[in-house]
């Protein structure tokens, strides 16, 4: 993984972020008719029926259709799910009459939403002398088979195309047999550009100054929880913030995982507007010249209610000096606890782990017009068992072929395989001593004449060293091997295959040494 593609992990989070910012632009966007997909939006109409009494008591809110955010069915393990029956959209609610005292910013938001959706509340007021800023209580959305309550909502500088500033609270409503629940929906300097055609706008057409979201509760299939969501600076050519805290999971379908929690995500420094766009589009994506930065704390993985694994930190961050995604960067993954799960409960006991603790590491470079990437200090470190590291230096990998995902023209310039033995080859000397009921020295002998007859070859010095090295860690006589590869000459990955499967071949072409410490 390099810095330039740094964001090739941007796929995590963008389309909840984009998800977001749309169910917001939802207010100043009207959508189309039900029953009729990608059919243009109808001319807005006034309602004409009796509204409630101003200044009436609030309903008591209930639950309302997060339309941009749809949540999936579950199916039991072993159950096939038949075709649901379409339900029938019940008739169209009875049209609402405006008041003769309602403020200006409601009555344009009624034609925003078109005559298939029933607007009414319990009480509104205007905030200014001229009703452009305008609060409601009670506030109930209906379209057939749908139906959203919200206990408050306020307007602000609502235009045909986006919303000044707008707040939401109380926000619920069913779907799907899921209960979705928001505590606070506020989101300023919304722009949502209207089409001609009356086709939704592109991720990266959508400008947001900020969002936040507070106390989103889904209940029902998979319950969800998250404490806070805020986005900041969305928009093309824009380094947006994003920030997701307090987040839990319960009934998921994941084998023995069902529950999770995450303590917060955050993203920095990203153009994400223009990656989802892009990405949607099938198109390169762009890379936005500056500090970048993805991290997650505090990640917890439950089955049955018991620990199964998590990561006290994962963090990427990078540096972008060219719009070609030309950088440097570093990952670092600290805090992995995997514990005794049926698909390893077994092997970690032969062994004598209770569970496996440990991190990763590594920076990395990336010269988007060379096309030479740099994977430097991959380090793989497992407590009281080894560390695993590793380098190599390619080139011909240009941003075009990265996003392609063309290796066809990439050589190897060099590499380097190493592993420092804390105590798992021990063990497992051990384990085999006692399930062979052979001596450790014995079996050391016995791994020792495999690994030099197979390096052994006549007219093949060139092996020596590397026979050599190996046999030495075998036998116990160093705890450390370190493999570097270093070809003549850059070498292709079709010239790699073309080389004869001989040991002593291979070291010729790609310049095997080995040593130990």
């Amino acid at each position: 993984m390099t810095a330039a593609p740094l964001t090739g992990f941007r796929a995590f989070a963008l389309a909840t972020v984009a998800g977001l910012a749309l169910t917001g632009a939802a207010i100043a966007q009207k959508p189309a008719p039900l029953g009729a997909p990608g059919a243009a939006p109808a001319a807005p109409s006034l309602p004409t029926a009796k509204p409630p009494p101003l200044g009436g008591a609030a309903p008591a809110p209930a639950p309302p259709p997060l339309q941009m955010l749809p949540l999936p069915r579950r199916t039991p393990p072993g159950v096939t799910q038949a075709p649901a029956a379409p339900t029938p959209p019940s008739s169209l609610p009875a049209p609402q009459a405006i008041p003769p005292n309602e403020p200006a910013a409601i009555t344009r938001l009624r034609g925003l939403l078109g005559r298939e959706t029933r607007l009414s509340y319990a009480a509104a007021e205007a905030q200014d002398a001229t009703g452009e800023q305008a609060r409601m209580t009670g506030v109930v959305l209906e379209r057939p088979g749908k139906r959203v309550t919200m206990d408050e909502v306020t307007l602000m500088g609502l235009r045909q195309d986006g919303v000044a500033e707008t707040v939401i609270r109380g926000f619920a409503t069913t779907e799907d047999g899921n209960t979705v629940r928001i505590g606070m929906l506020r989101i300023a300097g919304l722009t949502v550009p209207r089409t001609a055609a009356g086709a939704p706008p592109q991720p990266d057409d959508v400008t947001l100054d900020s969002l936040r979201l507070e106390n989103l509760r889904v209940t029902g299939g998979a319950n969800v929880a998250v404490n806070l969501v805020t986005v900041e600076g969305w928009g093309a050519n824009r380094p947006a913030r994003l920030t997701v805290e307090g987040v839990e999971s319960t009934g998921l379908d994941g084998g023995f995982v069902d529950g999770l929690r995450i303590a917060r995500i955050g993203m920095s420094g990203m153009d994400i507007a223009r990656m989802l766009g892009a990405l949607m589009r099938e198109e390169r994506v762009p890379s936005l010249v500056g500090q970048t930065s993805l991290e997650m704390t505090g990640l917890q993985l439950t089955g049955g209610g018991r620990p199964v694994g998590g990561i006290a930190e994962f963090r990427i961050a990078g540096d972008i000096t060219a719009t070609d995604g030309s950088g440097t960067g570093t990952v670092a993954v600290r805090g992995i606890r995997v514990e005794p799960v049926p698909m390893i409960g077994e092997w970690l006991t032969r062994f004598g782990y209770q569970a496996i603790e440990g991190e990763i590491t590594a920076s990395t470079a990336h010269d988007g017009k060379t096309g030479r990437v740099e994977v430097r200090d991959l380090s793989i470190g497992a407590r009281d068992a080894g560390t695993l590291t590793m380098s190599v230096t390619l080139d011909g990998l240009t941003s075009e072929r990265m996003q392609a995902a063309d290796f066809s023209q990439a050589r190897l310039i060099s590499a380097a395989l190493g592993y420092a033995d804390a105590s798992l080859f021990r063990r497992f000397l051990a384990m085999q001593s006692r399930e062979t009921r052979t001596p450790e020295a014995q079996l050391r002998e016995q791994y020792a004449a495999m690994a030099g007859g197979a390096l052994s070859q006549p007219d093949a010095a060139a092996l020596a060293p590397v026979r050599d090295a190996l046999v030495r860690f075998i036998r116990g006589q160093a705890q450390a091997v370190d493999i570097r590869v270093n070809p003549p000459q850059p070498i292709g990955l079709e010239e790699m295959q073309q080389v004869p499967p001989s040991p002593a071949e291979m070291q010729r072409v790609l310049g095997i040494t080995a040593t130990t410490r």
